[in-house]
């Protein structure tokens, strides 16, 4: 088995649809280029390149995840159409926030 790949060969999935939805979170620009993807991603230490971006932001648009418009003859924007899960610990702080009476305090 070479590096990269699972026990049947194929590559392994290191960049999840949550880290790309991630970076459109993280971002000023609600619309992104798949380059502009590929660099947000090496803010959470993934790497993927930029047609890798493309092949995977065209399988989350299948999913309703992504929508997509041609900017010029030959650029594309993307732009999240949900927004990134939260991480297990807070998600677990706003249920327990949900619980007590700190929103009204706000």
């Amino acid at each position: 088995m070479s590096q990269g790949r699972d026990d049947a060969g194929r590559f392994e999935e290191t960049v999840t649809e949550q880290d790309i939805l991630k970076v459109f979170d993280y971002e000023d620009d609600p619309v992104l280029t798949a380059p502009e993807v590929a660099d947000g991603l090496q803010r959470f230490g993934k790497q993927l390149t930029p047609e890798g971006v493309r092949n995977r932001l065209e399988q989350m648009a299948e999913k309703g995840l992504v929508s997509r418009k041609k900017l010029g003859a030959r650029a594309v924007g993307w732009w999240a159409e949900v927004a990134p899960e939260l991480d297990t610990q807070t998600a677990n702080t706003v249920d327990t926030r949900k619980e007590s009476d700190e929103w009204e305090q706000l």
